[in-house]
């Protein structure tokens, strides 16, 4: 059996930067044959073991056919850097061909992209840095670097996992961990801001999508792997990091210094407009959000919501699974959700709903902005292309890939991309994005935010503060609470008419 087909059926796993879903171990995959050496010790057998582990599942079930030479390239470089410094040298000798040099000796490694000999080529130059590594450098922890080296250089979604990391992941899934709950990207070498959860010390410190992270505790991030610098910027609660942070339009970067803390996913609030609208905000798709969105829509039900604004922005994203059971309670039995394709056949998915949702037939408007992702966008994408839901707000991230999270020996762990995402209507997201039917440019330096909490089944007042939001309720007030799609898109005409009559006048000259 092919390597990749023991991981098809667990392709429901994670599809965003924010929580994973974990599988139990499986099976070792079928490796290749070490070359003739001497007899390697414990440990460094095991850090072989994981190597081979970690090429069968890129060369077999990546989205794609792997650039396995540039990945062993990336991983060559890692080798020395995580030798020492000025232990090991390593230089590119031509396309196909590079160079480790310490101590006056040097040996030659040919790659030749996705082969045996590669591999083998790849572990001789691991056998040189390890003898020639300082001291305090171990088997396993060069191992690691080199893996992640080659991980990443597929794409920014994929990672190594070292044990610690991958044990890290499960309490990503749960909802709960320390940190200081910044979303994070990687784009041409650099860490930018997906959305900050939200009450977390990041949003608290007006930290917002689209910046750039330049620096971590005073030191450079650029280039740095990703893993790594997520793990820079966790650790216990009441503790410190300062985030140097370079936003469009400033010159240079300003330094935030935050305190780190339990950053705990509600991933799901609720409030209950005057005049019978109800709002709910998503802020991350996690193990819990079906069913604490069912006992939300539930409860708004019960005090007569006669529409729905639904806020996904900011949502980084989350379990695939749960965005297509938070899909479900707004369409009806049987509607297509999202579908996946990948490189092999078995990994051509669909995912449709199996019961009637709670959620129907009341009028809804969508929310969402840059800062929306992945899962998030496979719901608004969803209700948009279902004409379930009227969208306002700004363009999504454009996160369209699936990362299914496997185990590897030893405790380690790979993320790794397995699939592209489209919705209902075929429409690729993956760089491009969810499109609003109705644009609203968000407040500069004003994030969204949840309205102001009342008791239930008191209503909240609109205040204002919130463009997107405003014209959400507005329309659905336009509309009544009767209305269909067609009703929704002719409220939204007369609402867009209203605010560009009403820009053309606050831009008249006083007289």
């Amino acid at each position: 059996m092919r390597p990749y087909s023991r991981i098809l059926p667990r392709l429901l796993g994670a599809l965003a930067l924010a929580a994973a879903f974990v599988l139990p171990p499986a099976a070792p995959a079928a490796s290749p044959a070490p070359p003739a050496a001497s007899a390697p010790g414990r440990n460094e057998s095991a850090a072989l073991l994981l190597l081979r582990e970690t090429v069968t599942l890129l060369e077999e079930s990546y989205v794609t056919l792997p650039d396995m030479r540039k990945a062993y390239g990336e991983g060559l470089a890692a080798l020395g850097r995580a030798a020492g410094k000025d232990k090991v040298e390593v230089t590119s000798t031509g396309p196909r061909s590079f160079r480790l040099r310490s101590d006056g000796e040097q040996i030659e490694a040919r790659i030749e992209g996705s082969s045996r000999a590669s591999l083998q080529e790849f572990e001789q130059a691991y056998r040189f840095a390890l003898g020639h590594a300082s001291g305090d450098k171990r088997e396993m922890e060069i191992m690691y670097e080199a893996l992640g080296a080659m991980v990443t250089a597929l794409d920014p979604y994929s990672s190594f996992m070292p044990p610690e990391r991958f044990r890290a992941l499960q309490e990503e899934t749960s909802g709960r961990y320390g940190g200081i709950g910044l979303t994070i990207s990687q784009k041409d070498g650099k860490l930018i801001v997906v959305s900050p959860l939200e009450d977390s010390p990041a949003s608290k410190a007006g930290i917002e999508a689209g910046d750039e992270i330049v620096s971590v505790d005073g030191e450079p991030v650029d280039g740095r792997p990703l893993p790594a610098a997520v793990r820079r910027m966790r650790g216990p609660p009441a503790t410190e990091v300062r985030l140097g942070i370079l936003r469009k339009g400033w010159s240079e970067p300003r330094v935030f210094t935050l305190t780190r803390a339990l950053v705990h996913i509600q991933s799901v609030k609720a409030r209950f407009f005057e005049g019978g609208w109800g709002y709910i905000r998503l802020s991350a798709f996690h193990e819990e959000t079906s069913q604490e969105l069912e006992r939300v829509l539930s409860r708004l039900r019960r005090v007569g919501a006669k529409g729905l604004i639904l806020d996904l922005r900011n949502n980084p994203g989350g379990l695939l699974v749960q965005s297509v059971r938070s899909a479900e309670h707004f369409l009806p039995e049987g509607s297509m959700v999202v579908f996946t394709r990948g490189r092999h056949r078995g990994q051509a998915m669909h995912f449709r709903t199996h019961a009637d949702g709670l959620w129907t037939r009341q009028p809804m408007v969508v929310l969402i902005n840059k800062g929306s992702a992945s899962a998030s966008e496979i719901v608004a994408g969803a209700l948009q292309d279902l004409d379930r839901a009227y969208v306002v707000g700004a363009t999504t991230f454009g996160k369209g890939s699936v990362q299914t999270i496997l185990p590897l020996s030893h405790g380690a762990g790979i993320r790794l991309t397995t699939a592209k995402y489209y919705t209902p209507l075929g429409r690729e997201i993956d760089q491009k994005g969810v499109s609003p039917d109705l644009e609203v440019a968000e407040q500069a330096g004003a994030p969204p935010r949840v309205p102001p909490k009342a008791s239930w089944p008191e209503p909240v007042p609109a205040r204002g503060e919130d463009p997107a939001l405003d014209a959400g309720l507005e329309i659905l007030r336009e509309a009544g609470p009767r209305a269909d799609m067609e009703a929704l898109r002719l409220a939204a005409l007369r609402v867009r008419a209203r605010r560009t009559e009403g820009v053309r006048q606050a831009d008249v000259p006083a007289r």
